[in-house]
């Protein structure tokens, strides 16, 4: 029997709110790259569990960051490429070949960012269903000399932390952090008279809070917050426990944890500025990203296109969202039954960047027919 219209609407709101109920009830999860080639994953009550052992940084440090289905991404500056890991720990290559990835972030439609400081340069990278992420996006080299990593603030702007080579580097230094848009026009210098900035982040109300990783000199072992229009305050200092701060990341509750690659720990602020440790014994760690986080790159709402029922019964719908996705398709014919009763269907499949299709042949049999859609 074929599904009647007024459903349609029915069904729609039902994914929709679904969907979000899935990715919003999951708990937080830390990602931490260490130097000894680790990626660890903690939960926020710091229970760890290793995700990989062998990502090098000999060349430099490993980018990482997540997209909005809890994926992680990791940029090498050894393997010269970017690794995507399910939450299942199953990983691949997903990008082209690239050299000394440090930094790596999505901006509000999906493309992923990465910060080159070997070539002094930021690129941007667009997903192409069966290529994985690919140079097809613009970059830029100017004013910049050594970038470390890169954050975007709510408008979409490039925020890059600027730095100088190692090796150039051997005493204090000061750095900037520059402005760009997200075709790479320069936006200004932001922030001047940092040392060596290195990680970045965002809070929920549009502060940047940035780590100065040099241990000597201005503004050791600091972290340093900026105001949306550019006032500086001193956040934290080695009184807090800083110890050669790198990365950076926001839990969804608004906690601040920091890599102290000084002393192998992973310190956790409160929103009032508390510290305390959140995990050690780690081995020089680096780079830092959190799902969910403060920030996702996920559009607001599903965005449900054209449910339709085909000549032949079938029910059929499209949805847009952010590009290289995957999505699994569940149904039940009662909505009030339990997770264990939905049936898993199969899976949308892409047909453009960003366009995602799925039909149900088995709609036909059922005057009403209720779906949910999840992530891997």
């Amino acid at each position: 029997m074929k599904v009647r219209s007024k459903n349609f609407i029915q069904f729609a709101l039902l994914m929709a709110a679904l969907f979000f109920q899935s990715i919003n009830s999951r708990a937080d999860i830390v990602y931490v790259w260490s130097n000894d080639g680790t990626i660890q994953k903690f939960t926020t009550n710091g229970v760890a569990s290793l995700v990989t052992n062998n990502i090098s940084g000999l060349n430099g440090p490993v980018g990482l960051t997540c997209d909005n289905l809890g994926n992680l991404y990791s940029g090498s500056p050894e393997e010269g490429s970017i690794r995507k890991f399910l939450p299942d720990g199953n990983a691949s290559f997903v990008g082209p070949m690239l050299d000394s990835v440090s930094g790596l972030a999505f901006d509000s439609s999906g493309s992923l960012f990465a910060t080159i400081p070997n070539y002094s340069e930021i690129l941007k990278l667009n997903y192409s269903p069966g290529y994985g992420y690919v140079l097809s996006g613009p970059y830029t080299q100017s004013y910049l000399s050594y970038p470390i990593n890169l954050a975007f603030d709510g408008g979409g702007n490039i925020f890059v932390a600027n730095s100088v080579p190692p090796f150039f580097g051997l005493f204090s230094s000061t750095n900037t952090i520059e402005k760009f848009s997200t075709n790479f026009a320069h936006l200004g210098t932001f922030a001047t008279n940092l040392n060596r900035p290195w990680g970045l982040a965002f809070d929920g109300q549009g502060t940047l809070f940035v780590s100065n990783s040099v241990t000597n000199g201005s503004l050791a072992n600091t972290i340093v917050k900026f105001s949306t229009n550019g006032i500086r305050s001193t956040f934290a200092t080695d009184f807090d426990g800083l110890s050669n701060p790198r990365g950076l990341a926001f839990d969804s509750a608004g906690y601040l944890y920091v890599a102290n690659s000084g002393d192998g720990t992973v310190l956790k602020f409160s929103p009032d500025g508390t510290s305390s440790v959140f995990a050690s014994g780690l081995n020089t760690p680096s780079s830092i990203a959190i799902f969910p986080g403060l920030k996702l790159w996920s559009a607001t709402a599903l965005k449900l296109n054209n449910p339709t029922i085909l000549p032949d019964g079938e029910f059929q719908f499209s949805l847009i969202e952010n590009s290289g996705l995957s999505f699994t398709v569940l149904a039940t014919t009662g909505v009030s039954l339990p997770q264990i009763n939905w049936a898993t269907i199969g899976s949308v499949t892409e047909i453009s960047p960003g366009r995602y299709q799925f039909t149900d042949p088995q709609a036909t049999n059922n005057s009403r027919r209720f779906y949910q859609i999840r992530s891997p």
